[in-house]
């Protein structure tokens, strides 16, 4: 049988234009999303004010509903909504910019209603009014220079509504279009509304609280985008939120050559968690100022304690290219030896896996095998790929570990995932030792057979072979 012709822009245009619009028409009687947009492209034939009417028409319409939109009806609802956002950010902008700006004006209005109304996914649509955002900025960037102060008036009283978190999106899109004084304006007026803004009654008063952090982070906005650390301090001090913000503080004062004081910010106390720093953001910060001020020493001690803590193969890459020459053998060493006896096994596998460490990862899966967590396929599953073709053994066991975790919850969704790692180990079987270490692999399928043979679901996903 002849191939299919591939379906490309080209091959569509040479069937002409009278069979492809039959096509068009016919699935349009079925598609409603299909068809609101050929009716846009046909009202951009007429120009664009004629284009404009039908998208302020749709926008208008769109805002009036109050269905429900569930999880059906999301998937057209986003189409569309990302369909009319384009046409005006790009056919209607090369006609008529001024208008298209005021559409987006008016899309972006509609924000709430919509959104309101949307059950899942609400993700989605707010991807889609954040683009609109986007694109209004940079629409209103383009055209010539206003009042700055009446267009920040405009973004204020947009934001004061605040249905879904638009503030600091708004504001940031539309800080070139404002200009300094636009700005300037904005940050009078949240200036003037926090002075009035009631003040906590107590720990458990989040309306209060709530009113003023959300003006003060519009304040650390502002700051942000003149680039100001001391008004961006001035800000968190002002919402109460210095115990919570001291790292983006102490960022802001290192990126304006301020080291010492941003020590001092990353030195105050503030609420701690476990792992807080697992991804070494206040660990890099205090690295960053420490190398500023030349205090070298110190910033090596920082690097291997985080290493000693969270197992960081980047801190301790950085940790090691920065002795001197012949000490990082031993320094390596060590530090793998600390990963070996690391409180949490699976961070000293991961290690091992990406420092290609592999016979490290072998010994470790043999003598931890029971403290690695069988749930965490994401670093279980790449490094028995990654021990496979040296250490079978390990790698099969690696495997066995992932198919009983999922067995022994009865997770049936993830059973195709552990029948491909029982074929991995089918695999694998005819390259572990005999005898071995580890139990055979007729073995291991036996005893699940005996422990797991009702989950049907699973060994019927099993072809003979890997039984």
């Amino acid at each position: 049988m002849a191939r299919a012709k591939t379906v490309t822009q080209e091959a569509l245009a040479a069937l002409g234009a009278e069979a492809l619009a039959e096509v068009l028409i016919a699935h349009a009687t079925t598609d409603p999303t299909l068809r609101k947009k050929l009716g846009m492209l046909l009202a951009g034939t007429e120009g664009p004010s004629k284009l404009a009417a039908e998208i302020d028409k749709r926008i208008k319409t769109i805002g009036r509903s109050r269905s429900f939109v569930d999880w059906e009806k999301r998937k057209p609802l986003v189409h569309e909504l990302d369909h009319l956002r384009v046409t005006i950010a790009t056919r209607l902008a090369r006609q008529d910019a001024a208008r298209a700006t005021e559409l987006l004006w008016d899309f972006i209005g509609i924000a709430d209603a919509v959104m309101a109304r949307v059950g899942d996914g609400i993700g989605e649509v707010e991807d889609v009014f954040g683009a609109a955002m986007a694109d209004l900025g940079r629409l209103s960037a383009a055209q010539p220079p206003g009042d700055g102060k009446a267009l920040a008036r405009r973004v204020l009283a947009y934001c004061e509504r605040d249905g879904f978190g638009a503030t600091d999106a708004l504001i940031r899109h539309m800080s070139e279009a404002m200009g300094t004084g636009g700005r300037a304006e904005i940050r009078s007026k949240t200036e003037a509304a926090l002075k009035t803004a009631p003040r906590s009654s107590g720990p458990h008063d989040w309306r209060a609280d709530g009113q003023r952090r959300h003006l003060a982070f519009r304040l650390a906005l502002l700051a942000d985008l003149e680039r100001d650390a001391d008004a961006f301090i001035a800000a968190i001090r002002a919402g109460g939120m210095e115990s919570t913000h001291a790292l983006e503080v102490a960022e802001r004062l290192i990126a304006a050559n301020r080291p010492a004081e941003a020590l001092d910010w990353l030195d105050k106390p503030r609420r701690r968690v476990e792992d807080e720093d697992d991804d070494g953001a206040d660990t890099d910060l205090r690295l960053a100022a420490l190398e500023a001020l030349g205090r070298k020493d110190e910033a090596q001690a920082v690097r291997w304690r985080h290493f000693e803590r969270f197992l960081s193969a980047n801190h301790l890459r950085a940790y090691l290219k920065r002795l001197p020459d012949f000490e990082d053998f031993e320094a390596e060493q060590k530090a793998l030896d600390v990963a070996a006896a690391h409180k949490q096994a699976m961070r000293g596998l991961a290690l091992f896996i990406e420092w290609r460490a592999l016979d490290r990862a072998d010994r470790l899966v043999r003598e931890r095998l029971t403290a690695l967590d069988g749930r965490l396929y994401e670093v279980l599953r790449p490094a028995a790929e990654a021990l496979e073709e040296k250490f079978p053994e390990a790698a099969s066991l690696l495997y066995r570990r992932l198919i009983e975790s999922v067995l022994e919850r009865g997770s049936s969704k993830q059973y195709q995932y552990a029948a491909r790692d029982l074929l991995s180990c089918v695999r694998l079987a005819p390259h572990l030792p005999v005898p071995g270490s580890i139990e055979s692999h007729a073995t291991f399928v036996a005893r699940l057979q005996k422990t797991h043979g009702r989950k049907y679901g699973f060994w019927g996903l099993i072809e003979p072979k890997g039984r």
